[in-house]
């Protein structure tokens, strides 16, 4: 009797520590899942932001705004986009859960453009093959 019981508790207690083991996976996996879909939002973001820059500065060369007064809006408005882009990161970082900083893949704006670069690369090498 007493063997059937240690045999019991024995699988219980190896049924939890699997049990953990793999909840532990797949969030790994699910937080990794979050970041490639993180950096692509914010990288099309980005680009939609670019390209209501380029139309806005169309419309000031069509206003005959002056070449220096466009200039000087093209470098503040790279500040307020330096600026975001720390704001964005940093706030991605604060919102990123203590206990899995691990498995971060990036923590600058800088470092999520190379990373969203090499994921690019590695899928289109899976569809070459």
């Amino acid at each position: 009797m007493l063997e059937y019981i240690c045999c019991f508790v024995l699988g219980f207690m190896v049924s939890r520590i699997l049990s953990y083991l793999m909840a532990l996976g797949h969030t790994v996996n699910l937080m990794k899942e979050i970041q490639r879909h993180c950096a692509a939002l914010f990288l099309i973001s980005e680009q939609g932001l670019q390209e209501t820059l380029q139309l806005k500065y169309l419309a000031m060369q069509e206003a005959k705004r002056s070449e220096q007064n466009i200039t000087a809006q093209k470098y503040i408005d790279q500040m307020n986009i330096d600026s975001i882009h720390k704001s964005i990161m940093r706030n991605y970082n604060n919102a990123f859960p203590e206990k899995y900083r691990h498995v971060m893949e990036y923590t600058t704006w800088e470092e999520m453009e190379n990373y969203v670069n090499n994921v690019t690369k590695e899928e289109k090498k899976g569809t070459s093959k």
